[in-house]
C-alpha cells in the first residue's frame, strides 16, 4: 500500500513538472549571435636588412555584441626557439579584463601566467618551474597588459589622446616573455611612453591600410602602424635589432 501510494506520488510530481517546464529553445540554424565580427590572420617576423623570416603568429579575434573583444595568438619566434599562447579579453575601450600567456623559450617551459582586471585592482597568477606565485595589486584607468602578442601591439595605446602629437604615457603591466636561467614568468607595473604620428597609407602582403603612426620611447624604440576599428597591427619595426613585423594575411566576418 505504502509504495503504491509513493509511486503514485512520484509520477504525479514528475507530471506537474513537466507541465511546467521551459520549452527547450529551437537550434540556431543561422549566424552566430554571440559573435559580431570574427577576423582572423597572420603575421611574419623578418630581418629588415635582407628579409629572413625568422617567425610568425596566427591569430583569430572575436568581437561580441556588448563591444567586448577575445583574441587567440600562437607565436612561433623560430628563430630563438621561443613559442607563445596568448589569450586576452578588453572591453569595448580595449582596456584589458582577462588575459592569459604560456610560455616556452630555449630554455625549455618557463611558466604561465593568468591576469585579471577588476576596477582598479589587478591580480595575477604565475605557474612555472618555481610553483605558483599570486600578485595582488592597485593599478590606474588607463592599464594595458603587455605579453608580447605583436598583432596585439595597437590595444595598448587605447587610453591615449588622439589629438596629442606631443609624448603621451600609459601605464602598463608587462610579462617577462623570456625569463633566464632558472627564472620563471613573471610582470611588472611601468610606464610605457609613445608619440602618435598621424595616419599614414601602409602596403602590406595582406593589403593597403590607413594607418595611425606611433613611436614607443625608450632603450629600443619601435614604430608601429596599427588600422581598423579594432586597432590592429599592420607594421612594426624595430631598427635597433634589425627586425619587422608584417601582416600578410587578414580576413574579416561578415566583410568590411
Amino acid at each position: 500500500m505504502h509504495l503504491t501510494l509513493l509511486a503514485l506520488f512520484a509520477t504525479s510530481v514528475v507530471v506537474a513538472g513537466s507541465a511546467h517546464a521551459e520549452p527547450t529553445p529551437a537550434e540556431n540554424t543561422g549566424a552566430n549571435t554571440s559573435i559580431v565580427r570574427k577576423v582572423t590572420g597572420k603575421m611574419v617576423f623578418r630581418t629588415l636588412s635582407d628579409g629572413r623570416i625568422r617567425g610568425g603568429e596566427d591569430f583569430q579575434l572575436l568581437v561580441h555584441p556588448d563591444g567586448t573583444r577575445q583574441i587567440f595568438i600562437s607565436k612561433d619566434f623560430r628563430a630563438v626557439n621561443g613559442q607563445q599562447t596568448l589569450m586576452t579579453r578588453v572591453d569595448a575601450r580595449f582596456r584589458p579584463l582577462e588575459t592569459y600567456a604560456s610560455y616556452w623559450t630555449r630554455d625549455g617551459f618557463k611558466g604561465s601566467m593568468y591576469v585579471t582586471v577588476s576596477g582598479n585592482v589587478m591580480n595575477a597568477v604565475a605557474f612555472g618551474p618555481k610553483g605558483r606565485i599570486e600578485t595582488t595589486l592597485p593599478v590606474p584607468q588607463d592599464i594595458s597588459v603587455v605579453h608580447h602578442g605583436e598583432i596585439m601591439n595597437g590595444w595598448y595605446y587605447w587610453s591615449e589622446d588622439p589629438d596629442s602629437t606631443a609624448p603621451q604615457t600609459s601605464s602598463v603591466y608587462v610579462l617577462n616573455a623570456a625569463p633566464r636561467g632558472d627564472a620563471q614568468v613573471a610582470g611588472f607595473l611601468t610606464e610605457a611612453r609613445f608619440t602618435r604620428l598621424g595616419v599614414e597609407k601602409v602596403s602590406t602582403p595582406a593589403g593597403n591600410f590607413d594607418a595611425v603612426r606611433y613611436r614607443l620611447e625608450g632603450l629600443e624604440p619601435l614604430e608601429m602602424w596599427v588600422a581598423g576599428e579594432d586597432r590592429l597591427l599592420v607594421r612594426q619595426t624595430d631598427v635597433k635589432n634589425d627586425r619587422e613585423y608584417v601582416l600578410t594575411e587578414l580576413s574579416i566576418a561578415p566583410a568590411r
